[in-house]
């Protein structure tokens, strides 16, 4: 039991998972919210005294609307203070229920609020309030478990792969001279990796998306640490940053295209799509990767041939186009 307890108690302080942050997952997670609360609503309104929710009736249609997107905006607005707030500090379980807790509030007094609009009637007791309450925190609580649930799927999923990846590690003959330490925001020792099997990196908040292959698949690891660190970290290697957002691995290079507006990475692994680079990176990347692989073509050789052949192939339309123009006004003047 003391076991436990000292389980619950290390559960409650540890930061939620971070999935939960990642700004896809929270919009998808209002959304699923927003349609949760409608099928409930559906279902429920026939049998209380209270609800108003009626989409047959054009008043109460409009207020019934005009409720959920005041309250999808309430969410949203939740989810943004509380994304930039885990940039700040790490949320713990506690704070993160609490702050669930204060978002039920607000939609509990803003359903009291419409409700006073369409049915002026109704006396707002403790009781009344209190069951508007408990149903918010129902409509809340039971998608909110399942999107929790699932992050924190996602999360543990990541952690075995790095598990497995650095069983397969210790279970090989890499040299020392291949492995590096990333690191955390704290300093904390998080991931060891093979530089040979590190593609790129994506930055996300004050998070770093981490991207490595094991046993032929791609894989993914989120740490919470600055671009700017991990770049630091990795003075000395292979890996250069191509994009603010982006430091990839030079010796995981395909191709680079040379689009002149838009310049791309393409990597070696088929599951990689293309990466960006920013015009203030661009020479620095070529430079290097020429450097690197004087055996090549070249790739600034390659996006050269590249702008040669769009510059053959504009040319090559306009004058099948001038060629067309002319059998035309040919045709014109013969008829004529």
């Amino acid at each position: 039991m003391y076991i436990c307890n000292l389980k619950f108690i290390e559960t409650m302080g540890k930061e939620v998972s971070k999935y939960l942050f990642r700004l896809d997952f929270m919009v998808s997670s209002v959304l699923f919210i927003a349609v949760f609360s409608i099928l409930f609503m559906a279902i429920y309104t026939p049998f209380s005294m209270a609800a108003w929710f009626d989409v047959t009736e054009e008043h109460s249609m409009i207020v019934t609307i005009a409720f959920y997107i005041v309250a999808v905006a309430t969410m949203l607005i939740s989810k943004i203070a509380m994304r930039w707030m885990q940039r700040k500090v790490c949320i713990s379980t506690p704070i993160y229920l609490l702050w669930l807790l204060v978002e039920a509030v607000v939609i509990a007094w803003l359903y009291i609020g419409f409700t006073r609009v369409i049915m002026p009637e109704t006396i707002c007791t403790p009781e009344y309030t209190l069951r508007v309450f408990c149903c918010v925190v129902a409509i809340l609580a039971i998608p909110y478990t399942i999107v929790s649930l699932y992050a924190a799927y996602r999360s543990q999923k990541e952690e075995n792969e790095i598990i497995r990846y650095r069983e397969r590690l210790l279970g090989s003959n890499e040299t020392s001279s291949n492995l590096i330490n990333l690191s955390d925001e704290n300093g904390v020792v998080k991931l060891t990796i093979d530089i040979d099997s590190l593609y790129y990196m994506e930055s996300q908040d004050n998070y770093v998306k981490i991207y490595y292959e094991n046993d032929g698949s791609l894989h993914s690891y989120m740490l919470r640490s600055r671009t700017k660190s991990i770049e630091t970290s990795l003075a000395n290697t292979t890996m250069l940053r191509c994009h603010r957002s982006y430091i990839i691995n030079t010796a995981k290079i395909n191709i680079v295209r040379n689009d002149k507006s838009n310049p791309v990475v393409i990597l070696k692994h088929p599951d990689i799509k293309p990466i960006p680079v920013s015009k203030s990176y661009y020479d620095r990347l070529i430079s290097l990767v020429n450097a690197s692989q004087p055996g090549d073509a070249g790739i600034e050789a390659v996006a050269e041939q590249m702008s040669a052949e769009k510059g053959r192939d504009a040319v090559s339309m306009s004058n099948e186009l001038l060629d067309d123009l002319k059998a035309l006004i040919n045709k014109y003047f013969k008829q004529k």
